[in-house]
């Protein structure tokens, strides 16, 4: 008898459309009033995409460009550095010193497609995982060219912007120890 005289959904029904529409309200103004900055892009540098040219990658890209360096190379070039060869990292000076230089997208795609050593004078297509070798490292294998240049990009963006990236086990930590 009580149920057909007071009906809670009649009273609380109002009540809940007003709070959806206080809660949407506060949202809208969360994002136009502060918010937004928390999930705004970080400032990403532009990195050379050939000597002449300049490229700024997105977050979408450089994450993906993170996760393709994390399976197909960071098993040598943790933190830039390269475990195989601790002299040649991917640090940018390093990267520039190069015969060729790598201090490019493109230059740095080439070089997986074709690796040669540092002097540039010996090919490494046999040693140093490429797109071409079939037997010993197939990872790269399936890599398309978009791939290549977003690895190569997430490997600039890091030598641009991580201090200690592809330094020594001991250049990396003191350059890190001045934001600890």
């Amino acid at each position: 008898m009580f149920s057909k005289a007071f009906s809670f959904q009649k009273v609380f029904a109002p009540a809940r459309r007003r709070l959806l529409v206080l809660l949407l309200a506060v949202l809208m103004a969360g994002f136009g009033w502060g918010l937004a900055p928390v999930f705004a892009a970080k400032d990403i540098p532009a990195v050379a995409l050939s000597p002449t040219e300049s490229i700024t990658f997105t977050e979408a890209q450089l994450a993906k460009g993170k996760k393709l360096f994390n399976a197909a190379c960071a098993q040598c070039h943790v933190g830039g550095q390269t475990y195989p060869n601790p002299d040649v990292s991917l640090k940018l000076s390093d990267l520039e010193g190069a015969t060729p230089p790598r201090d490019n997208v493109l230059a740095i795609v080439d070089y997986i497609k074709n690796p040669v050593t540092y002097d540039g004078v010996e090919s490494l297509l046999e040693y140093h995982p490429n797109t071409q070798l079939i037997s010993e490292y197939p990872r790269l294998r399936n890599l398309t060219d978009e791939d290549l240049k977003l690895i190569a990009g997430y490997i600039l963006v890091q030598a641009k912007t991580i201090p200690g990236w592809g330094g020594t086990k001991n250049e990396s930590h003191s350059d890190l120890s001045a934001y600890l």
